[in-house]
């Protein structure tokens, strides 16, 4: 281990730091890693010698009289004369703590020589982990709460796997058997199934939901007995599957009782035969030390593979959850009906190739395609094509340089391609659904006054029964027409500021909404006019207000339905 003079720092702090990396460095040389108490010595050790050089290169940092940071001090001390010792430095010295504690620790802890820390070291110094996030508990925590919030597909599938191949869903297990023999009898199935998935899952679903069908209403009506499939086909039994996931945990447990007690018997009886046929000699003494200390290298290893695979999950789960994410909106503006035109396209692609492969699957050559397929992918993706790729583009755009002026395009997002695409070809022509809404102009007088004024525009007619006026309550509305808003989804014709109509046959209206005609009353000169209909009070109530009201209505329009984001969970 490395030996640090605690003279020459001059810090109180820096000496105590350093008086105690010589005991725990002391402790750890003569107990060793044959027991606990020499690994936390070597743990200790190595924290207290990250410690002590903070310090130094806060030392160094304030001696010079210059504003830097710890780590440009750092840097400036450790720096090298060639180029390639300065940038291992740097990238060694720019490491996160976690790496830098866990590569002394292993130099401390796990001999040189050791493979075991020769693979560590390498994993540690690999340069596409370096590039990667440091470890960070927070981001991992995230990372495993998005996780799960995005494995409910997969454990729904989970879950309906079983159901099928318990037989608890008959329908569906049928469904699946035969769906296996049309695969095996015919292979080019396995393209075309994915295909209507696609198709009657996933597009169709979302065009439904945008622009929804007017399907009648339907009584629903009980179930009447058991029908003659389920006749057939249920059983009072439970699937052996069923009983091996129901037993399996206390199999297990009984198991590992049991092997637990025939290990613990075996022990204390090689223990006993250990005793009693014990040699004298010192090689075979010494044995039981080595044993001990391989075993604290083997868990030193563990926690130290353990920290690693912490920080490749967090990074892995990023990556995972940002594919996902990226997936998800590419598949929202090409499948989702955000744009017409090329989920149309798309739409008339899948059924077509869908057609193709299921009535011409078996005369296409899916073998020689496959093979084609990834001979493609894997030289695409050779390191050496990269140079190819970019020599034909530059040779492309040479030819275009040269005939107009240089310009920055921005670098594209996924899908942009296909959205940026003119499809003059397709035609969405929708017609956009109509809907009629009403408000009642409510107006009101005192009984001792002629003038009529504004009460309110409410969705109540505020009739002499209206449960509302019969609790003393005035109706819930707005002062202007403007106020008053087309329901959600929907917009109002464009062109007009306030293009309400008067309905000039209130008694159409009475009689159609069966209204009670006893406390109302039609005017003859506002019949085909105005429209009101006005109180009719009976002479032996107290009231000292009269209402009328009139019906506006109004043509609102919706063109489609907000889009919903496809979502792969």
């Amino acid at each position: 281990m490395t030996e640090y003079n605690g003279a020459t720092l001059r810090s109180k702090k820096a000496r105590v730091l350093s008086s105690l990396y010589d005991y725990t460095s002391n402790i750890a040389g003569e107990k060793g890693l044959s027991s606990t108490r020499g690994v936390a010595a070597s743990t200790a050790a190595t924290l207290l010698s990250m410690g002590i050089t903070k310090l130094e290169a806060q030392e160094l940092a304030r001696n010079e009289n210059l504003q830097l940071s710890i780590e440009d001090a750092e840097l400036i001390e450790g720096m090298a004369l060639s180029a390639e010792d300065y940038q291992q430095q740097k990238g060694k010295e720019q490491a996160h703590f976690m790496d830098r504690f866990m590569e002394r620790l292993i130099d401390n802890t796990i001999p040189k020589d050791s493979p075991d820390a020769q693979l560590l070291q390498e994993r540690i110094k690999d340069p596409s982990r370096s590039e990667k996030k440091p470890l960070s508990l927070v981001l991992l925590v995230s990372n495993l709460k998005r996780t799960s919030l995005k494995m409910g597909g997969f454990f729904r599938l989970q879950y309906g796997l079983i159901h099928i191949l318990t037989w608890r869903n008959q329908a569906k297990t049928l469904f699946t058997l035969v769906v296996y023999t049309s695969v095996c009898l015919w292979p080019h199935l396995v393209v075309c199934f994915p295909l209507l998935i696609l198709l009657f899952g996933v597009i169709l679903p979302h065009y439904l939901l945008r622009h929804p069908m007017d399907l009648p209403e339907i009584l629903p009506v009980k179930k009447r007995g058991q029908s003659f499939f389920q006749f057939f086909t249920e059983s009072q039994n439970s699937s052996l599957l069923s009983d091996y996931l129901n037993v399996g945990t206390s199999t297990i447990d009984e198991a590992q009782l049991c092997d637990s007690s025939i290990i613990s018997g075996t022990g204390t009886m090689k223990s006993s035969d250990e005793i009693s046929t014990r040699p004298s000699s010192v090689a075979e003494s010494a044995a039981p030390d080595e044993s001990n200390k391989k075993d604290k290298t083997k868990i030193i290893k563990s926690q130290v593979s353990l920290l690693m695979n912490m920080r490749d999950l967090q990074n892995l789960t990023t990556d995972l959850l940002d594919s996902l994410e990226k997936g998800e909106t590419l598949a929202t503006d090409i499948l989702s009906f955000k744009n017409e035109r090329l989920s149309t396209v798309v739409f008339f692609i899948v059924v077509l190739l869908t057609l193709v492969v299921f009535f011409l699957g078996q005369f296409i050559p899916w073998k020689l395609i496959f093979i084609s397929m990834g001979y493609i992918v894997l030289s695409v993706l050779h390191p050496g094509a990269k140079d190819v790729i970019a020599a034909l583009s530059k040779g492309q755009n040479k030819s275009k340089s040269q005939a107009a002026p240089k310009i920055i395009v921005p670098k594209a997002k996924p899908g942009q391609f296909l959205e940026s695409m003119e499809f003059e070809n397709i035609i969405v022509d929708n017609e956009p659904d109509t809907r009629v809404v009403e408000i009642f102009e409510l107006q009101a007088k005192d009984i001792f006054k002629h003038e009529w004024s504004l009460f309110a525009y409410s969705k109540r007619i505020y009739d002499w029964k209206d449960p509302v006026r019969l609790s003393g309550r005035y109706p819930h509305g707005v002062n202007h027409l403007r106020k008053v808003l087309p329901p959600k989804e929907w917009k109002y014709d464009f062109g007009y500021a306030s293009n309400w109509f008067i309905d000039t046959d209130p008694i159409s209206f009475i009689t159609d909404r069966r209204l009670d005609q006893t406390h109302l009353s039609v005017r003859e000169e506002d019949m085909d006019t105005e429209g009101w209909i006005y109180d009719n009070i009976p002479l032996d109530q107290e009231n000292v207000k009269e209402f009328r009201r009139r019906r506006l209505y109004r043509t609102c329009y919706r063109y489609a339905r907000p889009v919903d984001k496809i979502k792969f969970a």
